[in-house]
């Protein structure tokens, strides 16, 4: 009968390799079978750190001004949002955005009106700050134009002339008149002495000096009246042109008052122009240290996430090391041969014996009895 060999065959790493890998995952993680703690660094995630508690109040304490631990959260610096920040050992800080930096919500204070951060003081909102300027513009203008309607309108008064009518002319009638009767006088003290040596008496004396009265009187009266006309018309044309001056005065002034007007709703349009400027180069100073703020998070935070990650990451480069070492395994191999039955060997020797096969082959027994 053919002897049926078995054989085991199993390849172990180098031990060292194999108390290298042992020793890098319990480090990794592991569990004590008997208390069932968790230990090694993928326990608990990296992220959140372990909060520093104080030993008398079992409270969490916070980061001081010199970094250093305190109970007290007036003492703790606070984050962008004037919250104390908790004392942790390790751990990430949680992803933020900056928020809007005294320059950039004064800016949004000087736009829509509010209260500086810094100081304190009130803000008037710069939308619609150009109204007043408007409403000033509006009146100067409709001022102008009632001037200007004013003056177009005006109808000459010809008794004005009174106002101009040299009030002398008449003193000056008075001393002509004056004149002329002192000249009178002398004549006819002349025309006397005249008719007496040509023996002119009574009736034809009366003549001449009535003659020469009447020339006087007619001089006298063409004199004022050429006095009087002249001052008239004089004052006639001093009252006119006054009138016209007047006109032209008002129109003008209408036109400055309409200027004056267009002025200051330019000058309230360029004041709010020039307030949108200043907002504007004040919101963007905002913005550049906004984004220098987020930067510095932003690079505080992933130095926090290397250090966090660094002993995943040296766990990770031992793993590489190990993974690019060649093995040479170990083989162990057993082989075994099965021994004969004793009951096999009996019945051998059996049929051996009688000269008879009683078992007649497989599944088999001979009849002895010729049935």
């Amino acid at each position: 009968m053919a002897e049926e060999i078995i054989q085991k065959q199993m390849t172990l790493l180098p031990d060292y390799q194999e108390k290298f890998l042992k020793d890098l995952l319990a480090n990794i993680y592991q569990v004590d079978e008997e208390t069932g703690t968790i230990t090694g660094i993928a326990a608990t995630s990296p992220l959140y750190g372990t909060p520093v508690m104080d030993p008398e109040t079992g409270e969490q304490m916070y980061v001081g001004a010199d970094g250093a631990f305190v109970t007290d959260p007036t003492q703790a610096v606070t984050d962008q949002y004037g919250e104390p920040i908790l004392a942790t050992e390790g751990g990430v800080a949680a992803p933020d955005i900056i928020g809007f930096t005294d320059a950039q919500m004064q800016a949004i204070a000087r736009m829509t009106g509010g209260v500086d951060p810094v100081t304190g003081e009130q803000y008037e909102g710069m939308m619609e700050s150009y109204q007043p300027y408007l409403d000033q513009s509006l009146e100067a203008f409709t001022s102008g134009t009632d001037i200007a309607q004013s003056a177009g309108t005006a109808a000459y008064d010809p008794l004005s002339y009174k106002q101009y009518y040299d009030p002398f002319v008449e003193e000056v009638i008075d001393t002509q008149r004056a004149d002329i009767q002192e000249a009178l006088e002398r004549e006819k003290r002349a025309l006397g002495a005249k008719a007496g040596s040509m023996g002119a008496f009574g009736r034809r004396r009366d003549l001449i000096e009535g003659q020469t009265i009447g020339e006087a009187l007619g001089e006298e009266a063409k004199l004022a009246a050429q006095l009087r006309s002249a001052a008239y018309t004089g004052a006639q044309q001093q009252a006119q042109s006054a009138f016209e001056n007047q006109q032209k005065r008002g129109i003008q002034a209408g036109q400055l008052f309409q200027g004056l007007g267009t002025g200051i709703g330019a000058l309230g349009e360029a004041a709010q122009n020039l307030g949108f400027q200043d907002v504007n180069a004040l919101f963007n100073i905002g913005q550049l240290e906004q984004g220098q703020l987020q930067r510095e998070y932003d690079v505080q935070r992933a130095g926090q996430l290397e250090e966090a990650y660094e002993p995943f990451a040296r766990f990770s480069y031992m793993r590489d090391i190990l993974s690019g070492v060649p093995s040479s395994g170990t083989s162990l191999a057993a082989s075994a041969t099965p021994t004969a039955s004793p009951l096999a060997n009996v019945m051998t020797n059996a049929n051996l014996a009688s000269g008879q096969n009683i078992f007649g082959g497989l599944g088999s027994i001979k009849n002895t009895s010729g049935a």
